[in-house]
């Protein structure tokens, strides 16, 4: 799956208000660098992450190649 295809299922998936949030930080009349766009997102305020959002995140991770037992993926999706 391209990066793409990737990206375009991840945006279905989003709630209105964070589809309303990434055009915001994406919306620009003129491309931003890497730097701009990672300061945007630093500044940016934490989102509220549910359990089955942060399953397919470790899950999209983990098809990138990392390996990752259970008992670490439950570390990760419950610290």
């Amino acid at each position: 799956m391209s990066d793409m295809d990737r990206l375009h299922e991840m945006i279905e998936r989003l709630p209105p208000r964070q589809i309303r949030a990434l055009l915001t930080l994406l919306d620009t009349l003129q491309p931003i660098s890497d730097e701009e766009l990672a300061q945007r997102l630093s500044e940016s305020p934490p989102e509220k992450v549910d359990d089955e959002t942060s399953a397919r995140i470790l899950a999209a991770e983990t098809e990138q190649g990392e390996n990752v037992s259970h008992d670490e993926l439950k570390r990760r999706q419950f610290p």
